[in-house]
């Protein structure tokens, strides 16, 4: 399953956030204030305006957070949701999508 899948969903309606979360469960085992907090990072409201996904998928993998920062950035354009969503036009699915990779990539779960 991909993350996308619960993305704003009927069932779900998870925001970007949480669909990385909801996915890499067991990356927050240990995290129960990261998860309960997700809730709001979707729509631009991450530290520093970062797209939701992205924030969530550092805070999965701190130890990869470079590699992950550089990636997401290489393959949507930015890291903040203003940039990605207003000047680039990219869509939420798609910024999801990427960090799930990523963290796909750079997991050893």
């Amino acid at each position: 399953m991909k993350a996308s899948e619960t993305f704003r969903h009927p069932v779900y309606r998870h925001n970007c956030a949480q669909c990385i979360v909801y996915k890499w469960n067991k990356l927050f085992e240990n995290n129960a204030q990261f998860i309960e907090a997700s809730q709001g990072y979707g729509v631009g409201r991450a530290p520093e305006g970062m797209c939701g996904a992205l924030y969530a998928a550092i805070n999965a993998l701190p130890n990869h957070k470079e590699e992950i920062l550089s990636e997401f950035k290489s393959k949507n354009g930015a890291l903040t949701c203003h940039e990605l969503k207003q000047e680039l036009s990219v869509p939420c699915h798609t910024c999801v999508d990427v960090a799930d990779e990523l963290i796909e990539k750079y997991s050893i779960v």
